[in-house]
């Protein structure tokens, strides 16, 4: 099958769902990569070029859609424009998108089967540009063939607000690359005397629970935290706080190498209740002992992955070691069923249903 895959970032930014779903796609069709032009060059991540043909998108930069609705409308319009006539060009067979800005296009292109995944709920990002990312997103699930979720929580918030044609909630999921660290016995905190070396690698956004960490970082005067990303927000002024810039996917292991506990210091708001972590995947396949914030889908982690409630919780999960879970074999056979390969199977199968004709119920959310 010919697909056109239209995704929000590009293809170099750090490595997302939307890189790992092209790569496994590819795998057995012929894809088309439409991606965003990156204007931040800092947010590099060195990764290689596309393994197949790959064109970019051209949009306006964020400040210049901030300036008011006619703007945005603009936006949509010209990367509706350019998906449109890269799918008439390459006589796709399915458009998979993966943002409400690709509504246009995807309305546009009557009679093609349209694939949704919708991996976060976006218009918790900006309370501003909300209203237009609500009516976009309201467009693209009436209008697609199957919308797919990253998380169950996901899934139940955009039924209740847009008409769902069929649905299949696929969480993230952890490479097959990361899968053979599954077999390696988890490595306890060091627990030297000077604190634990805390790690973190991602985004570093609003998101981030900077009164939390300084918190730690106060009450353990040892610890230090080091990052590993691009920053979307600016570093808090403290000698412990360290950025070692922003690393290709091959190189985490050494720097997770060098940390005692990984952590995902995130603020639970509107916008982290409906992601499913792929960090915590990968927190879990390195074997280290981790740290998160509880809520209801960050419980499937454990006992991989210790979650804590508030910033008390956390500092005595810190001074108890944070221990992850010790049994390699079922680590490993969690991992395994979480792996990349098994959702790209569960999106074959939703997908062939659909071009078989077989509808699927979409009234509810399938379990995660």
């Amino acid at each position: 099958m010919r697909i056109t895959y239209a995704m929000h970032v590009n293809w170099r930014w750090i490595r997302q769902r939307p890189h790992v779903l092209a790569e496994q796609l590819a795998q057995t069709h012929a894809l088309s990569l439409l991606h965003y032009a990156m204007y931040h060059r800092q947010h590099r991540a060195a990764e290689q070029a596309p393994p197949f043909p790959a064109h970019e998108l051209r949009r306006l930069p964020e400040r210049v859609k901030r300036l008011g609705a006619p703007l945005r409308a603009l936006n949509a319009r010209w990367i509706g424009h350019q998906v449109a006539r890269a799918v008439r060009a390459e006589g796709s067979e399915l458009l998979w998108v993966t943002h409400p800005d690709f509504a246009a296009a995807a309305l546009a292109l009557d009679g093609l089967p349209v694939v949704y995944d919708c991996m976060d709920d976006h218009a918790a990002f900006d309370a501003a540009a909300a209203p237009a990312l609500l009516a976009a997103e309201q467009r693209l699930v009436a209008r697609a063939d199957l919308v797919l979720f990253s998380s169950a929580t996901l899934a139940q918030r955009v039924a209740a607000r847009a008409r769902l044609r069929r649905h299949e909630v696929v969480n993230n999921g952890v490479a097959d690359s990361l899968l053979e660290r599954a077999a390696a016995p988890a490595r306890a905190a060091a627990g030297a005397d000077d604190g634990p070396v805390l790690g973190y690698f991602g985004t570093v956004s609003h998101w981030f629970d900077w009164p939390l960490v300084l918190h730690l970082l106060d009450a353990l005067p040892g610890a230090r935290l080091m990052l590993a990303g691009p920053l979307e927000t600016a570093l808090p002024t403290h000698p412990r706080v360290r950025h070692a810039g922003v690393l290709a996917h091959a190189d985490l292991g050494a720097f997770v190498a060098g940390c005692d506990v990984l952590v995902m210091p995130f603020v639970v708001n509107r916008l982290i209740e409906a992601v499913d972590p792929v960090k915590l995947y990968e927190y879990v396949a390195f074997g280290r002992p981790a740290l998160a914030p509880r809520y209801a889908e960050s419980e499937r982690f454990e006992p991989w992955v210790t979650l804590y409630r508030d910033a008390e919780e956390a500092l005595a999960q810190l001074r108890a070691g944070a221990a992850a879970g010790t049994d390699a074999a079922a680590r490993g056979r969690f991992l395994a069923a979480n792996s990349w390969r098994q959702r790209v199977r569960q999106i074959e199968q939703a997908i062939g249903a659909g071009r078989a004709g077989q509808a699927r119920p979409a009234a509810a959310p399938n379990p995660a």
